[in-house]
């Protein structure tokens, strides 16, 4: 018998071969429930390429992928309440949503490699691909799609992901795989009804009964973001002083824009996820609707 050129890799792999788990829909439910992940779907990755930009997007990122793993997690109720008089304890709690849903794919990529397959964090907010044609309002591929394929929900007016025991109070995260494990069943039932309580909350008016503008909703929801930003340096071109540029510069305008950019979070509205749920849901709760 010719030796093998790496006996500790050769003995690895023998342990790999008859150690290995088979990896399923509910191995990987399972792993991420004793993680404290509630909200959890699996979207086949096809209805999700309907974008051009989307296939290209992952077929350079995991060619051979089978499925998207979604999950959320949840906005507090309570520090929603306190805006938008004070909308600090929301990006701070925004921030920490956003680290605490890479921590939990982190650990779902190793899970998954370990049993042989490929697993790759599609980014949840930054960063995004920057051209002329999006302008940085799309990202790598289409969570809120991914989550309703996965039946975590369904879109709504505000075209947040309408959750049934969360309303719009979610972060969603997803990670694409080439394992090819069953989708979770979608939900048929459409938690957006009629009560227009987005459409009437929405202070910039980007949001109406044929959906959300992003390009009206972004200024207003960030607005210390780079548009913001670019518009302040702009500005400085009119001052006829170094002494005025100066002052402009040591304004409470940079101080936001600074605080901003330190935290990485330009979220300042969160008024469309304030209310738990609709009205209409909440009566067809009642009347046993659902």
């Amino acid at each position: 018998m010719k030796k093998f050129a790496n006996p500790k890799l050769f003995f690895l792999l023998l342990s790999y071969i008859f150690n290995m788990e088979e990896l399923t829909t509910d191995s990987i439910i399972k792993f991420l429930q004793t993680e404290g992940v509630e909200l959890i779907g699996v979207s086949p990755i096809e209805p999700l390429l309907t974008d051009k930009r989307y296939k290209e997007n992952v077929n350079r990122i995991c060619p051979s992928a089978k499925c998207v793993v979604v999950i959320g997690t949840i906005f507090p109720q309570s520090v929603l309440d306190a805006c938008p008089e004070n909308p600090r304890p929301a990006r701070y709690t925004l921030d920490a949503l956003y680290s605490e849903g890479t921590g939990y794919r982190i650990k779902l990529a190793r899970f998954i490699e370990e049993k042989g397959f490929r697993a790759v964090l599609i980014p949840a907010y930054l960063p995004v691909e920057m051209n002329y044609e999006t302008f940085g309002l799309k990202g790598d591929l289409n969570l809120k799609h991914a989550a309703f394929e996965a039946g975590l929900g369904s879109r709504g007016k505000s075209d947040l992901l309408i959750t049934k025991n969360y309303g719009p109070r979610v972060r969603l995260f997803g990670l694409i795989t080439d394992a090819d494990i069953e989708p979770t069943p979608k939900d048929d039932i459409d938690y957006c009804r009629d009560c227009q309580v987005c459409i009437k909350s929405c202070p910039s008016g980007a949001i109406s009964e044929s959906g959300c503008d992003p390009k009206v909703c972004s200024p207003y929801a960030m607005k210390n973001g780079l548009p913001s930003i670019l518009k302040f340096f702009k500005t400085l071109e009119n001052e006829s002083s170094p002494q005025k540029i100066f002052k402009k510069l040591r304004s409470l305008e940079i101080w936001d824009f600074w605080q901003a950019l330190s935290q990485g979070s330009f979220y300042e509205c969160f008024m469309c996820i304030q209310y738990f749920m609709c009205i209409q849901y909440f009566w067809s709760l009642v009347m046993g609707y659902i």
